[in-house]
C-alpha cells in the first residue's frame, strides 16, 4: 500500500471514530499525494454530504467518476438529485425557527432524517427543537447520534450541557482531573502547614525575648484597656438595642402562611410575586429566612420552569405573556446557563409586537455578556435591521462584525451589502 493508501485508513479509523473534521484533513492530504485515490474522493464526498455541503460533495464524485469511472461514485451523484429538495426543505425550516414556529420546523426536519445528508446539521436543529419544546429525551437521541459521528460538534455539545443545565442528563466526570486537582490541592495543604510550623517557632522566640519588656509597661495601659473595653461594650448594646426596634417595626402583613404553603407545593408563579414584592421589606428572621428559601428554590427549579412557559406561550404567539415569565426568570439567571437564551428570547419576544426599543435593548444585552453565544449571528443581523433607519452608523457597524465573525452567514443579503456599501 503507498502512502497515499495508508494515509486514507487513517482517515477511514478517524471518520468511524468520530473525528470528521480529521478524517476531512486527512483525505486532502491523501489526495494531494494520489490525486486518482478513488477511495479517498468517495470518502471526502461522504463528509462534506454529511456536513451539508452537496456542492463539494457532488464535485468530488464528479472528479472520481471522471478519472476513475467509479461506479460508487455514480450512484452517489444519481441519488444526490433527491437532496436539492432536502436542502429547500431545511432552508424553510430554518425560517420557521427563527420566526419561533418550533412545531412547524421540526415537521419539516423530520422530512429531512430519511437521507444523510446534511445529517449533522439536521440532527442538530431537531435536538433543539425538541429542547424547546421541553422534550428532552427526545432531544438527547438526536444529540448522540450526532456525536457519533462528530465528537467535537459545538452545537451537540451546547445542546448536551442544556439538557444537564434542565436536570435532564447528568454531568460527565473526569476522574483523572479529579486526581490531579486532590493531590494539588494536598500538596498545597501539606506546604502551608510546614510554612506555620516554621513560622511559629520564630514567633515563639520573638514572643519570649519582648516578653520581659511587656510586663514592665503592662500596668500602664491597663486603665485605658479597661476604659476602651467599656465603650465597646456600651456601643454594642446601643447596636443591640436600634436591632431590636428594629425588628420590632417590621412589616406586619407578611403572608407568612399563604408563602409556606406555595413553598410547599412548588408554586413557582405565586413565589416570585411574593419574594419580588417582599424582598426590600424589614422583615423578621423566620420570614427573612422563608423568603431567602424562595430565592433559592426559584434559582434552583424557577428559572427553568419560567424560561419553558415562557417558551411555550412563544409558540402559541402570546408574546407579551411570554415576556413575563422571562422577565421573572431573568433576575435570577446569572450564571445559570439559560441566563443567554432567556434574553434573546426577551428581544425577540418584543420584536414581535413590535416593542422595537426594548427590543434592541435586550438584543444590545444578549450581543455584549454574549459577543461569540448561540445567537450572535442572528443577533447582530436583528440589530441591522432594527438600526437602519434610526442609526445607519450603527446598522454599519453591526453589519461589518457579522460578515467578519460570520464570512459565509445566510444573512449576507442585499440589505446587508447595501448598508457595507454606504
Amino acid at each position: 500500500m503507498d502512502k497515499s493508501g495508508k494515509i486514507y485508513v487513517k482517515a477511514m479509523n478517524k471518520y468511524n471514530d468520530g473525528y470528521i473534521d480529521k478524517a476531512l484533513s486527512l483525505c486532502e492530504k491523501s489526495i494531494s499525494l494520489n490525486n486518482a485515490n478513488a477511495a479517498a474522493l468517495n470518502l471526502k464526498g461522504i463528509l462534506y454530504y454529511l456536513k451539508g455541503d452537496l456542492e463539494k460533495a457532488k464535485n468530488m464524485w464528479n472528479i472520481n467518476y471522471k478519472r476513475n469511472h467509479d461506479k460508487v461514485s455514480k450512484k452517489y451523484l444519481d441519488d444526490s438529485v433527491r437532496d436539492k429538495e432536502k436542502l429547500h426543505l431545511y432552508v424553510n425550516a430554518l425560517e420557521l425557527i427563527k420566526k419561533l414556529n418550533i412545531s412547524a420546523a421540526l415537521g419539516i426536519l423530520n422530512q429531512c432524517e430519511n437521507s444523510h445528508f446534511n445529517f449533522i446539521n439536521v440532527n442538530n436543529y431537531i435536538s433543539s427543537c425538541y429542547i424547546k419544546q421541553g422534550e428532552y429525551d427526545s432531544a438527547l437521541q438526536y444529540i448522540k447520534e450526532v456525536l457519533k459521528v462528530d465528537k467535537k460538534n459545538t452545537q451537540a455539545i451546547v445542546n448536551k450541557k442544556t439538557l444537564i443545565e434542565f436536570g435532564n442528563l447528568k454531568r460527565e466526570i473526569n476522574y483523572k482531573k479529579i486526581v490531579v486537582v486532590t493531590i494539588s490541592i494536598l500538596l498545597i495543604i501539606i506546604t502551608l502547614i510546614l510554612a506555620k510550623v516554621c513560622m511559629n517557632n520564630i514567633k515563639d522566640f520573638s514572643i519570649l525575648s519582648e516578653k520581659k519588656v511587656r510586663n514592665g509597661i503592662s500596668g500602664i495601659f491597663k486603665k485605658d484597656k479597661n476604659e476602651t473595653k467599656n465603650i465597646e461594650q456600651e456601643q454594642e448594646l446601643k447596636s443591640k438595642d436600634k436591632t431590636i426596634k428594629k425588628q420590632t417595626q417590621v412589616a406586619k402583613n407578611f403572608p407568612q402562611q399563604q408563602f409556606t404553603e406555595s413553598l410547599k407545593n412548588d408554586n413557582m408563579e405565586q413565589i416570585i410575586t411574593y419574594v419580588n414584592v417582599w424582598k426590600d421589606a424589614d422583615l423578621e428572621i423566620n420570614d427573612r429566612l422563608l423568603l431567602v428559601k424562595g430565592e433559592d428554590l426559584i434559582k434552583k427549579t424557577g428559572i427553568s420552569f419560567f424560561y419553558k412557559k415562557g417558551m411555550n406561550d412563544m409558540n402559541d404567539k402570546k408574546y407579551i405573556k411570554a415576556q413575563k415569565y422571562f422577565l421573572y426568570a431573568l433576575p435570577y439567571s446569572k450564571g445559570n446557563y439559560l441566563n443567554e437564551h432567556i434574553i434573546y428570547m426577551l428581544a425577540v419576544s418584543y420584536k414581535s409586537v413590535s416593542d422595537f426599543q426594548n427590543a434592541l435593548k435586550y438584543y444590545e444585552i444578549n450581543l455584549k455578556q454574549y459577543p461569540s453565544g448561540i445567537y450572535t449571528e442572528e443577533v447582530l443581523y436583528n440589530l441591522i435591521l432594527i438600526n437602519k433607519d434610526i442609526n445607519i452608523y450603527k446598522a454599519k457597524g453591526y453589519a461589518q462584525n457579522l460578515i467578519k465573525q460570520y464570512p459565509n452567514s445566510r444573512y449576507n443579503n442585499s440589505i446587508v451589502k447595501e448598508i457595507l456599501s454606504s
